[in-house]
């Protein structure tokens, strides 16, 4: 961790136990027994992208109109735009827990997580008293709690970019594989067992999933979008696969995601067998 998201987190009295009550809040939903067509909806399967961050945008810049409009003072647009924000601050907080749910054994992002979290409550609980107090008539409160809340917000959705941008939560891990535009040996048809998954190197760097079906073969990046699972330790259904880390599933035919966390669909590669070997490469443009 840096050293200043280290002081930061260190900072916040009773992260880890607020972590902890976050996660066995999100347990009923976003647990292994949780339902799966509504983790699905919240990770942003049906988007291929995370869900979290465009619902962000709402309370952002909602409450950004809401000090525009003090400033100016037009009180209705102001309070109106600050309902919007309290709204969408709910939907905010409950895509950003399904994003951060399956990461409690990676140290950095769960504490990171958990602050953005925090701050994030702290600041929706302002904007709740400023809410309150501008319906008591008392403008002056609901204007200085709203600016106090707009303030954490930004200093959290600072966290929710170091989350994304310098650890690559929400990244496709696959982002930056290249896979050969023309036909590469990678491994003899005898070393690939039908029905079986197995990991190859088509190029230094670009680890790929290979199952044979008889003469057919479906490959697919072997790391797992979500976080970077190894997909040939995890289990076969058919074509599909289940990363053995957090349990995305992927279809190998198309790389498609089946279930997540992971959004992101996998890399496919063409293959096919010649003179006994295995060979792969990207499909054509």
């Amino acid at each position: 961790m840096s050293n200043l998201m280290t002081r930061l987190t260190d900072a916040l009295p009773g992260l880890d136990a607020f972590a902890d009550n976050l996660k066995r809040a999100g347990d009923p939903i976003f647990g292994p027994d949780g339902p799966a067509p509504v983790k699905d909806a919240l990770y942003g399967v049906w988007l291929e992208h995370p869900l979290h961050p465009p619902v962000t945008d709402i309370p952002i810049g909602a409450w950004s109109l809401t000090a525009l409009f003090d400033l100016l003072g037009e009180e209705e647009a102001a309070d109106a735009t600050l309902k919007v924000g309290v709204v969408g601050a709910v939907g905010s907080a409950v895509t950003g827990l399904a994003q951060w749910y399956d990461l409690q054994n990676m140290e950095e992002p769960r504490r990171l997580g958990a602050a953005h979290a925090m701050l994030n409550t702290a600041a929706l609980g302002l904007y709740l008293a400023s809410w309150a107090a501008r319906n008591k008539g008392d403008r002056g409160v609901g204007i200085a709690t709203a600016l106090a809340g707009l303030g954490l917000s930004g200093v959290s959705a600072w966290i929710g970019g170091d989350l994304a941008y310098r650890l690559g939560i929400g990244v496709s891990r696959v982002a930056f594989q290249s896979p050969p535009a023309e036909w590469t040996d990678v491994a003899p048809v005898s070393e690939v067992p039908e029905g079986e998954l197995v990991r190859v190197e088509v190029r230094k760097g670009v680890p790929v999933v290979i199952l044979r079906e008889g003469d057919t073969i479906h490959a697919a990046s072997n790391t797992c979008t979500h976080v970077g699972g190894p997909l040939h330790k995890g289990e076969r259904d058919g074509t599909c696969v289940t990363c053995p880390w957090h349990g995305s599933e992927f279809d190998l035919r198309d790389g498609s995601v089946v279930h997540g966390p992971a959004t992101a669909p996998l890399d496919v590669l063409e293959g096919r067998i010649v003179d006994g070997q295995v060979q792969l490469r990207a499909v054509p443009a």
